[in-house]
């Protein structure tokens, strides 16, 4: 009896074994069903991708083959000193606009200061001049009148010129003086031009572009004459 109760209780604990399985595999079937269409999905972008990779690198492989190369590097600047025509004209215009607010705006007690700060842009013949006229006559005389004044550019009417033959750039700031003597009334406002010369030595820690001032000009001349000059000399090149 016992053996008989112990078969019985062995196929009953089969059946529900294989019970078990079968839904098992059911549920296999239908979690493949759901996914079954990015299977799919997945498979064709797989099966495209190969050929279209193959095409690209053999293009790629075509135009390495066939392309012609050509390397232009940019002017290579002399040892240890930039060219004029290596330079752009924001660099001229920088260096010549802080030269001109250096001498001509000024006050009393910064004038000293910043002359001897606009020297050492100078060089030669500009330097000697320099010192001749501004740092020795000019100083003292706005010293002992007590005068200041304020430079105001035209912007419109600034202009830069190269002379590659000659290495040379010359800068043009024209634009309006106004000074003012001790605590009294200001003068009339003049109109007046600055002309720039400018060249480039070996550069330093102290002159990262190398640009020097070699002339300084500066001409009592109005906004109305700078434009008729530039007009006869648009007709003459024209």
């Amino acid at each position: 009896m016992a053996e008989d109760k112990a078969i019985d209780k062995l196929k009953v604990d089969l059946n529900t074994i294989s019970q078990v399985d079968g839904r098992a595999g059911a549920d296999t079937i239908r979690l493949w069903e759901g996914y079954r269409e990015q299977a799919f999905m997945w498979r064709a972008i797989s099966i495209i991708q190969m050929p279209a990779t193959l095409f690209a690198l053999l293009g790629m492989l075509i135009m390495y083959l066939t392309a012609d190369i050509t390397i232009e590097p940019p002017e290579h600047p002399q040892p240890g000193i930039y060219s004029v025509k290596y330079l752009p004209d924001s660099e001229f215009l920088r260096a010549a606009t802080e030269l001109v607010n250096l001498i001509a705006s000024y006050q009393p007690r910064t004038a000293e200061i910043q002359f001897k700060k606009a020297r050492e842009m100078l060089w030669e013949p500009a330097l000697t001049e320099f010192e001749d006229r501004m740092i020795g006559d000019e100083l003292q005389k706005l010293i002992m009148s007590n005068r200041s004044q304020v430079f105001l550019v035209n912007n419109r009417l600034v202009r830069i010129q190269r002379f590659p033959q000659k290495d040379v750039v010359v800068v043009r700031l024209p634009g309006t003086l106004q000074k003012l003597i001790s605590n009294s009334q200001a003068l009339e406002t003049e109109e007046y031009c600055y002309y720039i010369k400018m060249t480039t030595i070996p550069r330093s820690v102290y002159n990262e572009s190398g640009i020097v001032v070699i002339d300084i000009r500066v001409k009592k001349q109005s906004s109305k004459e700078i434009d008729e000059l530039d007009q006869q000399e648009q007709k003459m090149l024209g």
